[in-house]
């Protein structure tokens, strides 16, 4: 390598600088022929004989290659793109805020139907606690018609069977 570089007259690093500077100028330039055009007769006989000038030259092609489909920043920007971006990221900000204002409102209305449910329980239990107790009645044997056998009707309370022992008697 060093004996080239003698040869020649030039060093690998400014021939790569060169290089460079001519990827720059020649922006159109797609292939390796387009892109050694512009450099000097010595310039093109390193390159052609220095295998890392070669691949530094293929690189800087490649990369162009690459770049190529990327929109330039004209097309990105223009006058306007801040304000995009910033109304997008607004939109964001109220959709992520719309989300968590649900989930806020449920543990407030489930605290809201726990105090209501408490609330009617408290209700119903003492509706209940203070409602008479009905004795089920005992059923009467009736006959075919309906009308009872037998007039098994009890007193109402004790005493009026005692009355009515006492009347007999006398």
């Amino acid at each position: 390598m060093k004996s080239l570089q003698n040869d020649l007259g030039m060093g690998c690093r400014e021939v790569q600088m060169r290089l460079e500077d001519v990827a720059s100028a020649a922006a159109g330039a797609k292939e390796m022929p387009e892109l050694l055009g512009t450099l000097s007769h010595v310039e093109k006989e390193h390159v052609s004989a220095c295998m890392d000038c070669r691949a530094e030259a293929e690189n800087i092609l490649a990369a162009r290659a690459l770049l190529a489909g990327m929109p330039s920043s004209a097309d990105l920007g223009g006058p306007w793109f801040a304000t995009r971006v910033m109304a997008a990221i607004a939109a964001r900000k109220a959709e992520l805020a719309r989300a968590a204002d649900t989930l806020t409102f449920l543990p407030r209305l489930a605290a809201r139907l726990t105090w209501i449910s408490a609330v009617a329980l408290l209700l119903a239990s003492t509706w209940l606690y203070q409602k008479p107790a009905s004795a089920p009645s005992k059923p009467v044997a009736t006959d075919i018609t309906g009308e009872p056998i037998a007039d098994n009707t009890l007193p109402a309370n004790n005493d009026d069977v005692l009355v009515s022992l006492a009347e007999r008697t006398r």
